[in-house]
């Protein structure tokens, strides 16, 4: 048998048919396997999308809560910080007793505060939350002023329950001249203060 006459397989039509259709079919899948990646991405966009939405939602609301702390309140206004409220009832001073005197020049501030819990979970409250701004020097409003009325019924710290509040006396020290403010810091992590004007 002599094997001259065999010819080789690229020279065979039918193979290359065969190699031209398994081309078209891998080209075929690669497409079809990179329009699914690009409907993933899609669908991850979207997500993205949604979440920019949310994000941009949550800055509204941030933005809503930088709106609180950037206004300055008035004694008798109800501050609503993302449901927990605070309002300052009235503010009187008072010259101390023969036991509790304040510096020269300075008298008891003394600032009655009703603090409300109109969120759906339980918050804490803390006197500390608090303080006395006097011409923009802040101190803490923990003073004695010898009147039991004030001294015996001072807010200190606490926990309310959904639409529980409490109300008592904030008690600092400062000139009466001074431009005097009531500072709450909503964050213990961030400095903002919602201000409200005493005097």
């Amino acid at each position: 048998m002599n094997n001259n006459n065999v010819t080789p397989w690229y020279k065979i039509w039918w193979i290359w048919v065969i190699i031209a259709v398994a081309a078209v079919a891998a080209v075929a899948v690669i497409v079809f396997v990179g329009t699914q990646g690009s409907s993933d991405d899609s669908i991850n966009n979207a997500s993205s999308s949604s979440d920019v939405k949310t994000t941009s939602g949550s800055a509204t609301k941030v933005s809503s809560s930088d709106n609180i702390l950037s206004k300055e309140y008035k004694v008798g206004e109800t501050i609503d910080y993302k449901g927990y409220k605070i309002m300052v009832n009235d503010v009187k001073y008072d010259s101390g007793s023969d036991y509790e005197t304040p510096k020269s020049g300075n008298k008891f501030v003394v600032i009655n505060v009703t603090i409300e819990n109109d969120t759906n979970q339980k918050q804490d409250y803390n006197a500390y939350d608090f303080k006395l701004s006097a011409d923009g020097n802040a101190t803490d409003l923990d003073a004695d002023t010898g009147n039991d009325d004030y001294d015996n019924n001072t807010i200190e710290d606490g926990t309310l329950d959904t639409g529980a509040k409490v109300t008592g006396y904030l008690i600092g020290e400062a000139n009466p001249s001074a431009k005097l403010k009531l500072q709450y810091q909503p964050d213990y992590f961030d400095n903002n203060t919602v201000d409200i004007d005493l005097n």
